[in-house]
């Protein structure tokens, strides 16, 4: 669907996976560089998991927009629901490396544990490119997924956001997300500070 001049879609195995990764990369500065160590592992090493239908990141569970002048993709979300298959098997995963077992015991599988369990949807991820920020294409987005999770009779959706990103939880509180959690620590590397991160809803069912 094309909202403001944006093309709005599910991705497909044929549309640049590692640009995907690399905008999930970008969503936190904590979690992905922990997890990956550098933009470019991560563009290779998450880029073929993308494909893996009942990998928490799936492009089944994935929105992007594309800026149809330039026919790049700028932004994608992730959004998680009860309904999503996430039973991917992450045992070889976390054999990889520390980092990994670590990230995948500690975000993604205490994510999943929550979601399956939950009557909301979950946006775990939100990034636009840098080079197309300020022309609102996060709300325009988010806009576009609110409204089929709406259609789909979702009571509310929630996220997560890092206190520290002043920009990010003002665009939220545009979209009618509130912070309905105090301040917690999130997840970091267990060797540096962890960042404060709250949570936010967003009631839609009589948006």
């Amino acid at each position: 669907m094309e909202q403001n001049n944006l093309i709005i879609r599910k991705p497909t195995p044929e549309d640049d996976l590692e640009k995907i990764a690399e905008l999930l990369y970008n969503t936190d500065p904590y979690i992905y560089p922990y997890w990956f160590e550098s933009v470019e592992k991560c563009r290779k090493e998450l880029a073929p998991l993308l494909l893996e239908d009942k990998f928490f990141f799936s492009l089944k569970n994935l929105y992007i927009s594309i800026e149809p002048t330039d026919n790049e993709i700028v932004g994608v979300v992730c959004i998680l629901d009860k309904n999503c298959d996430l039973s991917y098997d992450y045992s070889e995963l976390k054999k990889k490396n520390e980092r990994y077992a670590f990230t995948i015991e500690n975000y993604i599988e205490g994510l999943i544990k929550e979601v399956k369990e939950a009557d909301f949807a979950y946006i775990s991820n939100v990034c636009v490119d840098a080079n197309y920020r300020g022309r609102h294409i996060g709300k325009t987005m988010l806009d576009y997924v609110i409204d089929i999770y709406k259609k789909k009779l979702y009571d509310h959706i929630v996220l997560d956001v890092l206190a520290e990103n002043p920009g990010a939880i003002k665009l939220y509180q545009n979209l009618g997300f509130e912070q309905f959690t105090e301040i917690f620590k999130g997840f970091n590397d267990p060797k540096k500070k962890r960042p404060d991160v709250f949570s936010m809803e967003s009631k839609i069912k009589n948006r």
